[in-house]
């Protein structure tokens, strides 16, 4: 799907009618309980869940929620916190143990990075881009990073702009998009957000004004994982 750029793109404002299911959340076990019929299906289309952290670190209500979802109104995706002190490879294959397949309708697999450990040692861009080739050659689904512009371009390269890009930035009427990059897909305007459902809130993001969430879904094919 062809977006255009974001500098060529009207501002960002509140959302005109018809447009409020492109909004989406994201949530882990910080959110609490989640009651996911009382989450507006007029507002929202889409939730990413945590599923895990480093090597170890499984997010204990991932499973709960993933198949809570399945069949709901909400899309469903998986992302992983990229732990830069963690081997990148024991990291992918530690999310693929807790996420094995995708199913035709769901949203393709994030890394998170956002952070960079004090014990980090060696190159980041090429650790990362292992971990980024186990999960799609695993699931035969490209990836998305999520990061924000800052960060980004203190500690990487312009090398990763075929990923779709899900970017975080807060308070600005359209996000910044980091080097490599020409476009976003999604765009995190808002942590911690009340919401219906949601017992301690949640991240709110929007989808790109561009693609629906219909292009952006695994289609059956690459559902296989084949």
């Amino acid at each position: 799907v062809a977006l255009c750029s974001v500098t060529a793109c009207c501002l960002l404002g509140p959302l005109a009618a018809g447009e409020q299911a492109s909004l989406g959340i994201d949530v882990s076990h910080h959110s609490g309980q989640i009651d996911w019929s009382a989450v507006p299906s007029s507002e929202y289309g889409f939730v990413y869940l945590k599923a895990t952290e480093g090597v170890d670190d499984a997010d204990p209500m991932f499973e709960q929620h993933w198949k809570a979802l399945a069949g709901s109104h909400l899309r469903r995706g998986a992302y992983h916190f990229y732990v830069t002190e963690d081997d990148p490879e024991e990291q992918a294959r530690f999310f693929l143990s807790r996420v094995p397949e995708l199913a035709p309708g769901d949203l393709p697999p994030v890394v998170d990075i956002e952070v960079i450990g004090h014990g980090t040692a060696g190159e980041l861009a090429p650790k990362l881009q292992r971990f980024l080739d186990v999960v799609e050659q695993r699931l035969g689904v490209t990836p998305m990073i999520y990061t924000a512009p800052n960060f980004w371009e203190a500690h990487f390269p312009d090398t990763f702009g075929r990923y779709p890009l899900w970017v975080a930035e807060y308070g600005v009427d359209e996000p910044r998009l980091p080097h490599g990059w020409t476009e976003w897909h999604l765009w995190q305007f808002e942590e911690d957000a009340e919401l219906p459902g949601v017992e301690k809130g949640a991240d709110r993001s929007r989808l790109h004004p561009q693609i629906d969430l219909e292009a952006l879904a695994v289609t059956t094919s690459e559902a296989s994982g084949d």
